[in-house]
């Protein structure tokens, strides 16, 4: 039944290798196309029919855009596989929004230099293929690594007893210190998990630096009314003291 239908090519954003193996061995899909889009730029990157790429956004679609990867600090285009904020800008009239509406300040803000700055972070292989890492604001500095809160709510998300999850950078307790990693978790109903079996759990599925120090358990996360997580509000309480700290071994 899974088989049973005649679609052949599918646009996913963002393109995991496990979902692009699903939609082709389990749906038959032959095209399975990585994307990256926003309602400001449109769809700029694209990967091609017949030519897969796992996990990538694609290349820059160049008779229309331009691209590049850039530091979010400088502006100043990074090397490849370095992560920074992808900023595109069209080569066509019309084909980016206007601004944003009675907005004028934000306008310019995005759009300085010349690029409509996204607020995104992500990579460029050596071939132009992009790689999506996370928001910049979600973005997670630690231990001299950039941390794709994307990546780690995606593998806590596969504990069976877990039903949501939300990954955010809180300040570390060391003075002049990086970010450390704190995970809110909502479990599923008349499902329990200790801090320690969360902490088990991660070790051998993330690099050691991604592991969570701080986990907190909570009974829902706070939505924006089209269900999207507020981090910020999460951000702004920090380590409550319903927090678990993996340090200092208490709850």
């Amino acid at each position: 039944m899974d088989r049973n239908h005649q679609l052949h090519t599918i646009g996913v954003a963002p393109n995991l290798p496990e979902l692009d193996a699903k939609l082709r061995e389990r749906f038959a899909i032959k095209n399975v196309i990585g994307l990256y889009g926003m309602t400001e730029v449109n769809i700029p990157l694209y990967t091609q029919p017949g030519l897969p790429r796992p996990g990538s956004c694609g290349k820059v679609w160049d008779k229309y855009y331009e691209a590049k990867i850039v530091d979010p600090d400088t502006d100043e285009e990074v090397l490849a596989r370095q992560v920074g904020e992808i900023v595109v800008r069209p080569k066509q009239p019309f084909g980016f929004m206007a601004g944003y509406n009675a907005m004028p300040d934000k306008t310019v803000e995005a759009w300085r230099n010349f690029w409509f700055h996204t607020g995104d972070a992500a990579w460029m292989d050596d071939e132009g293929y992009v790689y999506f890492v996370d928001r910049i604001k979600d973005c997670i500095r630690r231990r001299g690594e950039n941390i794709s809160s994307f990546e780690i709510e995606e593998v806590i998300s596969q504990h069976t007893a877990i039903a949501e999850v939300a990954a955010i950078a809180v300040e570390s307790p060391i003075s002049g210190g990086e970010d450390e990693v704190k995970v809110v978790v909502v479990l599923k109903p008349k499902q329990q998990l200790s801090h320690e079996e969360l902490v088990s759990y991660c070790e051998p599925r993330m690099p050691r630096f991604a592991v969570p120090r701080y986990i907190e358990f909570v009974e829902s996360l706070p939505k924006t009314p089209t269900s999207k997580v507020q981090k910020n509000l999460l951000r702004q309480d920090g380590v409550t003291p319903a927090t678990w700290d993996k340090e200092a071994k208490t709850s």
